[in-house]
This record gives structure tokens, C-alpha cells and sequence, in this order.
């Protein structure tokens, strides 16, 4: 057994002496023994099984060697170089762990300077805007519980997070829209019973009563729709790209994002049919369609992992750095510079949206990714 194995065991059992401590995390500086960090990483989510099923306690240890390592003087200052998948499992064991382990105090000696000195940025508090169909606006959140009455005679109810509308059956024919800031979500309950639950960075175009023979609405950005079943109404979403979703009575999540490469529609049950440029596809529970350039390509999709959103998660597998700055963009009210290109790093794994910035890029920082912070824009060196 090495030196540098010995010493992570007993880091791990607590049985490390301050000095042996001290030695551990100036091993794990070099990158000699990167190697041999990612086989013990390795032994330790086998034996528990995988990274999902760690123990908190153990993700905890596993986690703290890597991150009492992130100090050291700034002329040898490197970042632990793993693999996507090995860096996701040292970063993203669990959420629990992340959140535990990010927020102890950490000492510093005078010849030592912390990795991150980031002021603390945690999701915006602002309010979602309701835009009535005179023009007016209202901020939710300024509101207490309770119910409003727009021009044209339709009942809104606001609850905490929810806006619901009755059946305006005798209410004109008028449209709102629900726009929500970046990192904020809102519940939406439209006139026929459909739910819809928007992401940040949002809005949604919708009538206050649907009296034509189609309900149709009206999105950009990102949306989870349970669609109320009505086979002689059928319902659509539109989105600002020209591609167009029709659904019966289905659970579906759809990415519209002006900053995202393409379109992209998760169907979790029942049935929908894609359409854009005059090309139309059919979707199975489980598939999700990519609309880009017109084009519609259809692929099997992790729905978990395109609704994590909605359950207060980040996750992914796979993604590259962009999709994963895009998120934390629209989620901390942040600009992303990539200084020298946009770096080849992929990432996988989840953690809680509830984490501020800082203890995100602490993370991310294991992996790989050099940054600055300046104000809300983060700048990638690397």
C-alpha cells in the first residue's frame, strides 16, 4: 500500500493525525496522484453499491478530502484533474453532502489564500409579472392570497406560487401572460384545468377562457404541461421558433430557450405530435423530439433528468459546460464569458437549486473549470 493510499484510508476511517491530514491534502495537490485518487474514488462508490445509493455519511468523507485540498499557495494553485463522471461523483454524491460539507468554516494559514473568494449569490428573489390583457401588470408576490379580476370579467386566483383561473365561460376574449425572472418557477392552472409549471427565465401566452374550437397557447423558454383532456379541443403549444406541439390529454415537458440549440419536447405520457416546417412527428411515453433548422429528430430521453427542474434539482449526464452554464444563467441571474472558447469538460450528476453560486462553482471547480467572478458575470479562463 502507498503512502498516498494509506493516508486516504485513514482520512476516511478519521483516524488521521493533523499532521497526516496536512500531508493527505499536499499529496492530492500533485498531479501525480490523480491515478490513484480516481481508483480509490472508484472503490469507494463500488462498495456502496453506485454514487446514487453512497451513504450521506460517506459522501461527506469523500467529499471533504477533495475539498480541504482546494487551499494552497496561489504559485502551485491547480485544480484535481478526473474524468467527467469520477469529477461528478466527488462532486454531486448527493446534494445532502454538497450543501453539509460547502458551508463549514474553513482555516486559512497567512502563506494560504482561499480558491473562491465569491460573494454569496443565491437564486433571485424576484417576483413573477402577470401582463393582463390591457396592457397592466401585476407582481405576483407584492399580492396576499387571494383573487383578481381583470378587464375583460375573468376570475384569477393567487396562491403561493400558484395562479389558477376559473372557468371564464362568460369572461371576453382576452389573453395573459405569465413571465417569471431568472431563478424562479411558477404553477399555473389555465381555464380548462390544464397545469403548467414554468421555469425561470419564462413566459407564457394563454387566453383567459378558451372558447375556440383549439386551445392554444403560447411559449418561451421552458415548461412542464399536464394537459386536461378534452378529445373535441385539442390543445397546442406554440413556441417563438415556429415549432408547434398538439396533445390530447398528456404530461409533457418542452425547452424552448432562445439561448439553446434547438427545441426540444420530453413526452412523460399520452401522445403528442411535433410539428415545424412542415414535418410532423408522432412521440412514444419516453421519446423526446429535437427541432433545429427545421429538422425533427427523435431520441430516447432520461425524463427525470428533463424535469429535475421542476422537483428544485439541477442534474445531468453527459452535458456539456454550456448546457450546464445556460441553467445556472437563467437560475442565478448571472452572464457566462468564456474567455478562451468554450472548454471540452462534460459533467454529470444533481445537485439542489437551493445551493448559492458560490458553493456551485466550488464544486464545478473540481472538475476542472477556471473562472473568475466580476459582480453577477462569471468569466470561464479555461
Amino acid at each position: 500500500m502507498s503512502r498516498f493510499e494509506f493516508l486516504f484510508r485513514k482520512s476516511l476511517e478519521k483516524t488521521s493525525t493533523e499532521a497526516e491530514q496536512q500531508e493527505l491534502m499536499q499529496l492530492i495537490a500533485r498531479s501525480q496522484h490523480d491515478e490513484t485518487l480516481m481508483q480509490l474514488l472508484d472503490e469507494v462508490i463500488a462498495a456502496s453499491g453506485d454514487e446514487k445509493a453512497m451513504p450521506a455519511h460517506r459522501a461527506q468523507e469523500v467529499l471533504a478530502i477533495i475539498l480541504q485540498a482546494g487551499t494552497k499557495p496561489r504559485t502551485a494553485r491547480r485544480t484535481v484533474r478526473m474524468r467527467w463522471w469520477a469529477a461528478a461523483a466527488s462532486l454531486l454524491l448527493l446534494a445532502g453532502a454538497a450543501w453539509y460539507l460547502l458551508r463549514r468554516p474553513v482555516a486559512h494559514t497567512p502563506d494560504t489564500v482561499p480558491v473562491l473568494a465569491l460573494q454569496d449569490i443565491r437564486p433571485t428573489a424576484q417576483s413573477a409579472v402577470l401582463t393582463l390583457d390591457d396592457g397592466s401588470q401585476v407582481i405576483l408576490d407584492s399580492l396576499h392570497q387571494g383573487s383578481i379580476r381583470n378587464a375583460a370579467g375573468a376570475v384569477i386566483h393567487l396562491g403561493q406560487h400558484t395562479l389558477a383561473y376559473s372557468n371564464n365561460k362568460d369572461a371576453g376574449q382576452a389573453y395573459n401572460t405569465l413571465s417569471t425572472p431568472r431563478g424562479k418557477l411558477f404553477h399555473l392552472i389555465l381555464p380548462d384545468g390544464t397545469e403548467v409549471w414554468l421555469n425561470a427565465a419564462s413566459s407564457l401566452r394563454y387566453p383567459v377562457s378558451f372558447h375556440a374550437a383549439e386551445r392554444v397557447v403560447e411559449l418561451n423558454g421552458e415548461a412542464y404541461f399536464e394537459v386536461k383532456q378534452a378529445a373535441t379541443r385539442p390543445f397546442r403549444v406554440k413556441t417563438i421558433q415556429e415549432s408547434e406541439i398538439r396533445v390530447l390529454g398528456t404530461g409533457f415537458n418542452v425547452n424552448a430557450y432562445t439561448n439553446e440549440p434547438a427545441v426540444t419536447t420530453t413526452l412523460l405520457h399520452g401522445r403528442v405530435q411535433v410539428l415545424a416546417a412542415q414535418r410532423q412527428m408522432l412521440l412514444k411515453p419516453g421519446q423526446q423530439a429535437t427541432v433545429a433548422g427545421g429538422d425533427i429528430k427523435a431520441q430516447a430521453a432520461d425524463t427525470s433528468q428533463v424535469t429535475a427542474w421542476k422537483e428544485g434539482m439541477f442534474q445531468f449526464d453527459n452535458a456539456g459546460i454550456q448546457q450546464v452554464m445556460n441553467q445556472l444563467e437563467r437560475w442565478y441571474d448571472i452572464t457566462v464569458i468564456y474567455e478562451n472558447g468554450v472548454p471540452d469538460i462534460r459533467f454529470g450528476g444533481k445537485m439542489e437549486r437551493e445551493l448559492d453560486l458560490r458553493s456551485v462553482l466550488r464544486i464545478l471547480e473540481i472538475s476542472n473549470v477556471h473562472y473568475r467572478l466580476e459582480g453577477r458575470k462569471l468569466i470561464v479562463t479555461q
